[in-house]
């Protein structure tokens, strides 16, 4: 997923719920972003407070990021962001 198609769905939610990746029935708190070889990688951990909604959009919403894709970590690996799904005030990212 290009990084201003999710800024586009994301406008739509709430803007304090809670942004995780879901990977494997296990919710990880998005806690910060890194741009690699024009790539936005997703920074998780299962320790500390998801960013929120409008946090996660104002990291987002720069002009040089928009045409690039958005990726999360797994284990020392990348995997690319397709969607996301909605569950208890929770932007569950996949």
């Amino acid at each position: 997923m290009r990084t201003i198609d999710l800024i586009l769905l994301l406008n739509d939610f709430k803007k304090n719920n809670r942004i995780f990746v879901e990977i494997d029935n296990q919710r990880l708190a998005v806690v910060d972003l890194e741009v690699i070889d024009d790539e936005i990688i997703l920074k998780t951990s299962n320790k500390l407070h998801g960013l929120k909604n409008w946090e996660f959009l104002l990291l987002l919403n720069k002009k040089e990021y928009y045409e690039m894709p958005v990726f999360f970590n797994i284990k020392n690996s990348h995997r690319q962001l397709f969607g996301f799904r909605v569950a208890n005030d929770c932007l569950l990212l996949g």
